[in-house]
Protein backbone atom coordinates (compact mmCIF):
# COMPACT_ATOMS: atom_id res chain seq x y z
CA UNK A 1 0.00 0.00 0.00
CA UNK A 2 1.44 3.09 -0.87
CA UNK A 3 1.68 6.13 1.85
CA UNK A 4 -0.10 9.38 0.98
CA UNK A 5 2.35 12.45 0.18
CA UNK A 6 2.79 15.01 2.96
CA UNK A 7 1.24 17.15 0.04
CA UNK A 8 -1.47 14.92 -0.70
CA UNK A 9 -2.65 14.96 2.92
CA UNK A 10 -2.74 18.63 3.51
CA UNK A 11 -4.83 19.00 0.21
CA UNK A 12 -7.66 16.58 1.41
CA UNK A 13 -8.44 18.43 4.36
CA UNK A 14 -9.32 21.62 2.88
CA UNK A 15 -11.37 19.47 0.15
CA UNK A 16 -13.08 17.67 2.79
CA UNK A 17 -14.35 20.65 4.69
CA UNK A 18 -14.85 22.44 1.50
CA UNK A 19 -17.03 19.28 0.27
CA UNK A 20 -19.31 19.20 3.70
CA UNK A 21 -20.11 23.03 3.45
CA UNK A 22 -21.20 22.51 -0.10
CA UNK A 23 -23.54 19.51 1.35
CA UNK A 24 -24.32 21.73 4.40
CA UNK A 25 -25.51 24.70 2.22
CA UNK A 26 -27.61 22.79 -0.45
CA UNK A 27 -29.54 20.88 2.55
CA UNK A 28 -30.13 24.55 4.14
CA UNK A 29 -31.57 25.49 0.67
CA UNK A 30 -33.62 22.41 0.43
CA UNK A 31 -34.95 23.25 4.14
CA UNK A 32 -34.87 27.05 4.02
CA UNK A 33 -34.92 28.15 0.62
CA UNK A 34 -38.36 29.29 0.43
CA UNK A 35 -38.30 31.61 3.96
CA UNK A 36 -35.04 32.91 2.36
CA UNK A 37 -36.45 33.99 -0.55
CA UNK A 38 -39.68 35.19 1.28
CA UNK A 39 -37.64 36.75 3.77
CA UNK A 40 -35.52 38.54 1.01
CA UNK A 41 -39.13 39.36 -1.36
CA UNK A 42 -40.92 40.86 1.53
CA UNK A 43 -37.78 43.14 2.99
CA UNK A 44 -37.75 44.94 -0.21
CA UNK A 45 -41.62 45.59 -0.82
CA UNK A 46 -42.83 49.04 0.12
CA UNK A 47 -45.11 49.60 3.73
CA UNK A 48 -46.66 52.01 5.73
CA UNK A 49 -47.26 52.03 9.47
CA UNK A 50 -50.20 53.15 11.81
CA UNK A 51 -50.33 52.42 16.04
CA UNK A 52 -51.25 48.95 15.40
CA UNK A 53 -50.78 47.90 12.26
CA UNK A 54 -47.25 47.56 9.64
CA UNK A 55 -48.98 47.15 5.99
CA UNK A 56 -46.40 45.48 3.19
CA UNK A 57 -47.38 45.01 -0.50
CA UNK A 58 -45.03 44.51 -3.77
CA UNK A 59 -44.18 47.90 -5.07
CA UNK A 60 -46.36 49.83 -7.10
CA UNK A 61 -49.46 46.81 -6.13
CA UNK A 62 -51.01 49.29 -4.37
CA UNK A 63 -50.55 53.56 -3.96
CA UNK A 64 -48.88 54.56 -0.88
CA UNK A 65 -52.43 56.15 -0.30
CA UNK A 66 -54.04 53.19 -0.13
CA UNK A 67 -52.06 51.34 2.13
CA UNK A 68 -52.62 54.10 4.56
CA UNK A 69 -56.04 54.31 4.52
CA UNK A 70 -56.18 50.53 5.05
CA UNK A 71 -53.87 50.84 7.83
CA UNK A 72 -56.18 53.50 9.56
CA UNK A 73 -59.63 52.07 8.73
CA UNK A 74 -58.08 48.94 10.46
CA UNK A 75 -57.05 50.52 13.76
CA UNK A 76 -60.84 50.68 15.49
CA UNK A 77 -60.85 46.68 14.56
CA UNK A 78 -57.83 46.34 16.66
CA UNK A 79 -59.18 48.32 19.45
CA UNK A 80 -62.61 46.51 19.58
CA UNK A 81 -60.78 42.91 19.55
CA UNK A 82 -58.37 44.33 22.22
CA UNK A 83 -60.87 45.45 24.30
CA UNK A 84 -62.46 41.98 24.84
CA UNK A 85 -59.11 40.59 26.13
CA UNK A 86 -58.75 43.08 28.89
CA UNK A 87 -56.68 45.33 26.53
CA UNK A 88 -53.60 42.81 26.99
CA UNK A 89 -51.81 43.60 23.77
CA UNK A 90 -52.75 47.32 23.36
CA UNK A 91 -48.97 47.71 22.60
CA UNK A 92 -49.35 45.13 19.62
CA UNK A 93 -48.36 45.18 16.00
CA UNK A 94 -49.67 43.43 13.82
CA UNK A 95 -47.88 42.81 10.38
CA UNK A 96 -50.10 42.27 7.39
CA UNK A 97 -48.41 41.59 3.79
CA UNK A 98 -50.45 41.76 1.20
CA UNK A 99 -49.11 39.25 -1.57
CA UNK A 100 -50.33 38.63 -4.98
CA UNK A 101 -48.05 35.01 -5.02
CA UNK A 102 -49.65 33.65 -1.42
CA UNK A 103 -48.29 30.28 -0.86
CA UNK A 104 -49.01 27.47 1.58
CA UNK A 105 -52.08 26.60 3.12
CA UNK A 106 -54.23 29.70 3.26
CA UNK A 107 -57.77 30.15 5.26
CA UNK A 108 -61.21 31.95 3.41
CA UNK A 109 -63.24 34.00 5.38
CA UNK A 110 -66.88 33.59 5.55
CA UNK A 111 -67.90 35.56 2.76
CA UNK A 112 -64.94 33.78 0.10
CA UNK A 113 -63.46 37.38 -0.30
CA UNK A 114 -60.18 37.15 1.23
CA UNK A 115 -57.80 34.56 1.92
CA UNK A 116 -55.00 34.56 4.50
CA UNK A 117 -52.49 32.67 6.49
CA UNK A 118 -51.71 33.77 10.41
CA UNK A 119 -48.53 32.73 11.49
CA UNK A 120 -48.20 34.64 14.87
CA UNK A 121 -48.70 38.28 14.61
CA UNK A 122 -48.24 38.39 10.87
CA UNK A 123 -50.66 38.18 8.42
CA UNK A 124 -50.04 37.09 4.66
CA UNK A 125 -53.33 37.78 2.53
CA UNK A 126 -53.88 38.18 -1.36
CA UNK A 127 -54.46 41.28 -2.85
CA UNK A 128 -56.45 41.43 -5.79
CA UNK A 129 -57.05 45.38 -7.52
CA UNK A 130 -56.69 48.45 -5.66
CA UNK A 131 -58.92 47.80 -3.07
CA UNK A 132 -57.50 45.22 0.14
CA UNK A 133 -59.73 43.44 1.96
CA UNK A 134 -59.08 41.10 4.97
CA UNK A 135 -61.13 39.31 7.41
CA UNK A 136 -61.37 40.50 10.61
CA UNK A 137 -61.05 36.75 12.14
CA UNK A 138 -57.24 37.49 10.81
CA UNK A 139 -56.62 39.91 13.28
CA UNK A 140 -58.51 38.55 15.88
CA UNK A 141 -56.06 35.04 15.49
CA UNK A 142 -52.68 36.95 15.76
CA UNK A 143 -54.35 39.08 18.75
CA UNK A 144 -55.14 35.92 20.32
CA UNK A 145 -51.48 34.68 19.95
CA UNK A 146 -50.19 37.61 21.38
CA UNK A 147 -52.77 37.51 24.46
CA UNK A 148 -52.76 33.74 25.12
CA UNK A 149 -49.84 32.27 23.29
CA UNK A 150 -49.54 29.71 20.95
CA UNK A 151 -52.80 27.45 20.11
CA UNK A 152 -52.97 23.71 20.58
CA UNK A 153 -55.14 23.13 17.87
CA UNK A 154 -55.43 24.65 14.07
CA UNK A 155 -59.14 24.38 14.51
CA UNK A 156 -60.33 25.34 17.40
CA UNK A 157 -57.82 28.65 17.23
CA UNK A 158 -59.95 29.38 14.32
CA UNK A 159 -63.62 29.02 16.10
CA UNK A 160 -61.87 31.35 19.06
CA UNK A 161 -60.64 33.96 16.50
CA UNK A 162 -64.34 33.84 15.19
CA UNK A 163 -66.11 34.34 18.41
CA UNK A 164 -63.63 37.07 19.48
CA UNK A 165 -64.92 38.99 16.31
CA UNK A 166 -68.54 38.38 17.41
CA UNK A 167 -69.92 38.39 14.16
CA UNK A 168 -70.61 36.28 10.90
CA UNK A 169 -71.45 38.61 7.76
CA UNK A 170 -72.71 41.48 9.98
CA UNK A 171 -75.51 39.62 12.25
CA UNK A 172 -74.44 38.81 16.01
CA UNK A 173 -72.66 34.96 16.51
CA UNK A 174 -75.60 33.51 18.30
CA UNK A 175 -78.41 34.72 15.79
CA UNK A 176 -76.12 33.75 12.49
CA UNK A 177 -76.14 29.89 14.51
CA UNK A 178 -79.68 29.73 15.30
CA UNK A 179 -80.38 30.26 11.98
CA UNK A 180 -77.89 27.33 11.16
CA UNK A 181 -79.82 25.13 13.45
CA UNK A 182 -83.28 26.11 12.28
CA UNK A 183 -82.40 24.82 8.82
CA UNK A 184 -79.46 21.10 10.33
CA UNK A 185 -81.60 20.77 13.30
CA UNK A 186 -79.36 21.00 16.66
CA UNK A 187 -75.75 19.23 16.56
CA UNK A 188 -74.09 17.71 19.82
CA UNK A 189 -70.91 18.33 20.80
CA UNK A 190 -68.88 15.04 19.08
CA UNK A 191 -70.95 15.47 16.01
CA UNK A 192 -69.78 19.62 16.02
CA UNK A 193 -66.42 18.64 17.01
CA UNK A 194 -65.58 15.55 14.73
CA UNK A 195 -68.87 15.39 12.19
CA UNK A 196 -68.67 11.13 11.55
CA UNK A 197 -71.32 11.15 9.44
CA UNK A 198 -70.86 14.25 7.95
CA UNK A 199 -74.14 16.07 9.14
CA UNK A 200 -72.87 19.53 8.41
CA UNK A 201 -71.29 19.94 5.04
CA UNK A 202 -70.64 23.18 4.79
CA UNK A 203 -67.46 24.19 6.40
CA UNK A 204 -68.87 27.79 7.24
CA UNK A 205 -71.86 26.38 8.77
CA UNK A 206 -69.13 24.06 10.91
CA UNK A 207 -66.82 27.73 11.95
CA UNK A 208 -69.97 29.54 12.70
CA UNK A 209 -71.19 26.37 14.91
CA UNK A 210 -67.61 25.84 16.52
CA UNK A 211 -67.75 30.11 17.10
CA UNK A 212 -71.44 29.92 18.44
CA UNK A 213 -70.01 26.94 21.14
CA UNK A 214 -66.93 28.96 22.20
CA UNK A 215 -69.35 32.01 22.70
CA UNK A 216 -70.90 29.70 24.96
CA UNK A 217 -67.72 28.38 26.41
CA UNK A 218 -66.82 31.94 27.54
CA UNK A 219 -70.22 32.90 28.20
CA UNK A 220 -70.77 30.06 30.81
CA UNK A 221 -67.44 29.78 32.23
CA UNK A 222 -65.60 32.95 32.15
CA UNK A 223 -62.81 33.94 29.07
CA UNK A 224 -60.66 31.94 31.14
CA UNK A 225 -62.45 28.78 30.25
CA UNK A 226 -62.47 30.14 26.46
CA UNK A 227 -58.53 30.25 27.01
CA UNK A 228 -57.88 26.89 28.40
CA UNK A 229 -59.91 25.00 25.36
CA UNK A 230 -57.62 27.71 23.04
CA UNK A 231 -54.03 26.63 24.77
CA UNK A 232 -54.87 22.77 25.35
CA UNK A 233 -52.86 20.72 23.06
CA UNK A 234 -55.24 18.48 20.70
CA UNK A 235 -54.48 16.46 17.74
CA UNK A 236 -58.28 16.15 16.80
CA UNK A 237 -60.32 17.51 19.24
CA UNK A 238 -62.70 15.50 20.76
CA UNK A 239 -65.40 15.25 23.53
CA UNK A 240 -63.36 13.25 25.77
CA UNK A 241 -60.18 15.99 25.06
CA UNK A 242 -62.52 18.93 25.94
CA UNK A 243 -64.11 17.36 28.75
CA UNK A 244 -60.28 17.16 30.61
CA UNK A 245 -59.56 20.68 29.49
CA UNK A 246 -62.01 22.18 30.67
CA UNK A 247 -62.44 19.90 34.23
CA UNK A 248 -66.60 19.18 33.23
CA UNK A 249 -68.58 16.49 31.95
CA UNK A 250 -69.80 15.24 28.25
CA UNK A 251 -73.24 15.59 29.78
CA UNK A 252 -72.95 18.83 31.14
CA UNK A 253 -70.65 20.10 28.00
CA UNK A 254 -74.01 19.10 25.43
CA UNK A 255 -76.58 20.78 28.06
CA UNK A 256 -75.28 24.09 28.56
CA UNK A 257 -74.34 24.16 24.39
CA UNK A 258 -77.88 23.00 24.18
CA UNK A 259 -79.82 25.50 26.68
CA UNK A 260 -77.45 28.47 24.74
CA UNK A 261 -78.82 27.47 21.64
CA UNK A 262 -82.11 27.14 22.71
CA UNK A 263 -81.99 30.65 24.20
CA UNK A 264 -81.31 32.20 20.66
CA UNK A 265 -83.84 29.76 19.18
CA UNK A 266 -86.83 31.17 21.21
CA UNK A 267 -85.82 34.23 19.54
CA UNK A 268 -86.40 33.22 16.01
CA UNK A 269 -89.47 33.50 13.98
CA UNK A 270 -90.82 29.74 13.20
CA UNK A 271 -90.16 27.77 10.21
CA UNK A 272 -93.14 26.57 8.45
CA UNK A 273 -93.71 22.84 8.47
CA UNK A 274 -93.72 22.41 5.38
CA UNK A 275 -90.34 23.66 4.32
CA UNK A 276 -88.54 20.50 4.83
CA UNK A 277 -86.20 21.83 7.26
CA UNK A 278 -85.38 19.63 10.69
CA UNK A 279 -87.12 20.92 13.34
CA UNK A 280 -87.05 18.58 16.52
CA UNK A 281 -84.14 19.22 18.69
CA UNK A 282 -83.87 16.11 21.42
CA UNK A 283 -82.37 16.94 24.90
CA UNK A 284 -79.45 16.05 26.12
CA UNK A 285 -79.51 12.88 27.35
CA UNK A 286 -83.13 11.88 26.15
CA UNK A 287 -83.35 9.04 23.60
Amino acid sequence: MTAMAPSERGFSKPLAIFSLSIAAITVALLFFGGNLHRFVRESLMQRVTSAHYEILCPPGALSQGAMTEFATQREPLFTALDKKLGDADSNLEIRIIFDPDLRGKPQFDSAQTSVYLVSGTTIRATLNGQNPQLSAAADAEALLYAAWGKPGNAQLARWTAAWLVGEWQGTEIGMAAAQVEQKLGHKKLATLLGDPGGEISSPDDRILLGAAWISEIAEFGGADAARKLFAAKMSNPNVAEVTKALGTTPLELDRKWQMWMYAYLAGMPSMPRDSGMPMDMPMAGSH
